[in-house]
């Protein structure tokens, strides 16, 4: 989206795939990585926590919809600084006692994350609005009314603004017309 552009580009990183057009050099580094992901833990792997996001304009409001499984509505904070909103919180990995059991794979992320967006000027901040239900953070960003458009009507005859106006001016080009016909060209 143009206007609600995220400032941080701290987007996760997805692996490179191994396909026939790397180059010789990159073919090394891509089976270095993977006897590596099978000798060490699955855990060392994963990424910090960045929730995904979705934006929606309808012609009254913005809406930001983030996904935060397993977050708790305390860990979240909303804020709003000048054109700048901030979405911050943490999730928690719950640590269970496992009985003797060894966890064999660890694939969901966690920890603190931040998301940031440049808000364009059109923002009404102060009837913004959030709620969280579910694992979803949804934050309304209403657009302040002069943002919404509105349709001009448009006139016809002598009356509003423009017969005040050019009323003058029709009346002028009326009155030199009548003039031109009275004089006499030699």
């Amino acid at each position: 989206m143009r206007v609600l552009n995220p400032l941080s580009t701290q987007w996760p990183l997805s692996h490179r795939t191994l396909s026939p057009s790397v180059m010789v050099g990159d073919i090394f580094e891509d089976f270095d990585r993977i006897v590596n992901s099978l000798t060490r833990p699955t855990h060392a792997n994963t990424i910090g926590f960045l929730p995904a996001c979705d934006i929606i304009e309808s012609k009254d409001h913005y809406l930001v919809s983030f996904d935060m499984p397993g977050v708790r509505r305390e860990d979240i904070k909303v804020e709003v600084e000048g054109n700048t909103l901030m979405i911050s919180g943490e999730r928690h990995r719950e640590v269970k006692d496992l009985n003797g059991e060894s966890a064999l794979r660890h694939e969901r992320a966690y920890g603190k994350f931040e998301r940031t967006f440049e808000l364009p000027n059109s923002i009404n901040s102060e009837k913004i609005q959030a709620q969280y239900d579910n694992g979803v953070l949804n934050v309304a960003l209403p657009k302040a009314d002069a943002a919404k458009g509105r349709t001009v009507q448009i006139q016809t005859g002598d009356t509003g603004f423009f017969s005040k106006l050019l009323g003058s001016t029709k009346h002028a080009a009326k009155d030199a017309a009548k003039d031109l016909k009275d004089v006499q060209v030699s």
